[in-house]
């Protein structure tokens, strides 16, 4: 199948005036992020089950992709990412989507099977890998690159069409949906800032006034690294800002006996006391769990045991239906239920383990 280039604006409203509505596009992205917060989106794949079009983003307007994209399913495969890039891009989400990492999982692949692998194990076809860490800003592509691309989307439709049938058979398909929403949900949410002090390596070894101090920093790195478009970690890595939240008393000197780049502290090292001082003046927060105790991790080993069973049972892999963190957040506060164990999953497996517990 011969790909279509598309490097204007122009012909991608052509293009997606063709659409009919709600017609599903299967699609993949190409993006770069190596040196940036937000990802870099460098190229559209989508297959429209017609024709393969290869959207160079770097033409065409972000409103008329959006536009092209809106009110219409688009199924990937382990798309979180790919979710992420076409926001930056475009500045919205997509209305819905159908994973096929998803899929495969609800019919007993392994959670994280990569496309490459699915198809070859599913369609009998083996692709190249070769182009996927190039530069995908860099143009022209070359031919690698764009073969790379067009073989992204190239077997979706037929790879989504045998899923979605055999998750039928198995009375699966609401699963799939409800797995799907909650993936879009996960990723908008996760473009918001939120508490960014959890995400920080090294979190739960503070309690008291240094985890306040890290929660001031945390944000601090997290509006920098957004307005300035650098990896948090060019900001500020997590092993300094540990350091740093354990300083009662904040000042430049001190800052330097850390081995704090002196870059760094010419641009910021005032504000990074600023940070300091509010956290030793605020509330902290309370802190994150701590590790199970002895008991609580042989309720754990029992539980995950008892989900096994169910999931040979239902010839689907154990994490696929529910993860160990869950499992833990259950030991630790049982009537609490973590929410995705709600859902399809409740009378399958949420039942019978607080029935155990």
């Amino acid at each position: 199948m011969a790909y279509s280039w598309c490097d204007s604006s122009a012909a991608l409203r052509q293009w997606s005036a063709g659409l009919a509505a709600g017609q599903p596009l299967y699609l993949d992205t190409e993006f770069m992020r190596e040196r940036t917060y937000f990802p870099r989106l460098a190229l559209v794949q989508v297959h429209d089950g017609d024709g393969i079009y290869l959207i160079d983003t770097m033409q065409v307007d972000p409103a008329v992709l959006a536009a092209a994209l809106a009110n219409r399913p688009l199924v990937m495969h382990a798309c979180s990412e790919d979710l992420e890039a076409l926001a930056a891009f475009t500045g919205v989400y997509p209305a819905g989507v159908e994973d096929t990492q998803i899929a495969a999982a609800l019919v007993g692949e392994d959670m994280q099977l990569g496309y490459q692998r699915i198809v070859e194990t599913r369609l009998g076809v083996s692709l190249a890998k070769g182009a996927t860490r190039t530069d995908w800003l860099r143009r022209p592509l070359s031919d690698e690159q764009l073969s790379y691309a067009e073989d992204d989307v190239k077997y979706l439709p037929a790879l989504a069409q045998g899923l979605r049938e055999q998750l039928d058979r198995l009375g699966r398909l609401p699963w799939w949906r409800e797995e799907c929403a909650r993936l879009r949900e996960e990723a908008v949410a996760r473009a918001e800032p939120g508490e960014p002090w959890r995400q920080v390596k090294g979190a739960g070894h503070l309690q008291g006034q240094p985890l306040a101090v890290l929660r001031e920093l945390a944000q601090w790195r997290e509006q920098v690294a957004r307005e300035r478009d650098l990896p948090k970690g060019f900001v500020l890595r997590d092993p300094e800002m540990l350091e740093i939240s354990r300083e009662t008393r904040p000042s430049l000197a001190g800052l330097q006996r850390l081995g704090l780049h002196p870059k760094l502290l010419r641009r910021d090292g005032d504000t990074i006391i600023e940070c300091i001082e509010r956290g030793l003046r605020a509330e902290p927060p309370a802190p994150l769990p701590e590790p199970l105790d002895g008991e609580q991790r042989q309720k754990v080993k029992a539980l995950r045991d008892k989900v096994a069973g169910i999931a040979e049972q239902l010839a689907l892999k154990p994490d696929v239906l529910v993860r160990r963190r869950w499992l833990e957040a259950l030991v630790r506060d049982p009537a609490r239920l973590p929410e995705p164990m709600a859902g399809w999953r409740h009378d399958i497996v949420a039942k019978p383990l607080l029935e155990s517990l």
